[in-house]
């Protein structure tokens, strides 16, 4: 993933890929795909979990 892009290593893609991992399945069970824009901001733990896994806007929806 690094190879093909380099956004993907920055704490705020990780920090929506740990919420997803932790938080999302539990939330909305067998959801089908997770977005991990780069553009979104890096905030603390509560906020984070508070958004969705999704701080700075919702989804674009598909």
């Amino acid at each position: 993933v690094l190879t093909k892009s380099s956004h993907a290593d920055t704490p705020g893609m990780r920090a929506q890929f740990v919420c997803h991992w932790q938080f999302a399945e539990i939330v909305q069970p067998g959801k089908p795909s997770w977005n991990l824009e780069p553009w979104r901001p890096v905030v603390d733990d509560a906020e984070m979990v508070a958004s969705g896994c999704n701080p700075g806007g919702q989804e674009e929806p598909f």
